[in-house]
């Protein structure tokens, strides 16, 4: 069983998010010291390390290119949230965009969970569709292996009770995560310092949120409990 039933999730700790990257992050590796030093901790408390990839085919319909139109443009798909926007292409199985960001530490235990592979349908939260294995190609497009699983049971094998969060961006992937475990009855920890934005203000809204559903009932009426942790 791993210590105190808690996991390491790094989200989309790779370099489509970073300023060179396909969809670039400006403050997207200042996350490198902040990631290693809890994937250090972890690593000596045997504690279970999870990878969440953000992982496309060519012509995902989260892309801009799809639809002929600007990046970060409103999504034709949810015209009524603002926050749901069209990106440059990114995250696209067999680039450099989907691996590590040079400097972070790459434990040889840690799970992948490939998420955003379905070629029309997007997927922020790793608890969506996310798996462990896939085959296929960027241009033919991705579908589970044999022997994949879920996100879910990944967690429920481990008897994980706590998920404690680093990685990008807050905004968008560490809130939809965060949204999710909670939703799934898991406690959730923020690393504050090996997680970053797509900008500073939103970066700090985003967390103010996600601190302000600690205490809260989920839809199932269990109390979330959200740390901050600096």
């Amino acid at each position: 069983m791993y210590m105190k039933n808690t996991a390491l999730v790094r989200v989309d700790a790779q370099e489509a998010f970073t300023p060179e990257g396909g969809l670039p992050v400006a403050a997207g590796r200042e996350i490198v010291e902040g990631v290693n030093r809890v994937t250090r901790e972890a690593q000596q408390r045997s504690m279970l390390i999870i990878d969440t990839v953000d992982f496309h085919p060519e012509r995902h319909i989260s892309f801009a290119s799809y639809w002929d139109k600007p990046a970060f443009s409103q999504n034709p798909l949810n015209p009524t949230n603002p926050s749901d926007l069209l990106w440059t292409d990114h995250g696209v199985g067999g680039t450099r965009d989907v691996e590590l960001i040079d400097g972070i530490i790459d434990p040889e235990e840690c799970v992948k969970i490939y998420k955003g592979w379905m070629r029309n349908r997007d997927a922020y939260s790793a608890f969506d569709m996310g798996v462990t294995k896939l085959r296929g190609n960027a241009h033919d497009g991705y579908e589970v292996d044999v022997g994949a699983k879920t996100l879910l049971e990944v967690l429920h094998e481990a008897r994980i009770k706590t998920l404690r969060l680093v990685g990008l961006v807050t905004e968008v992937c560490i809130r939809a995560n965060t949204l999710d475990a909670l939703e799934n009855g898991f406690d959730v920890e923020l690393v504050e310092e090996g997680i970053r934005g797509l900008s500073p203000e939103g970066h700090k809204t985003t967390l103010e949120y996600l601190a302000s559903l600690d205490g809260q009932p989920n839809r199932q009426g269990r109390v979330q409990s959200v740390r901050i942790m600096k």
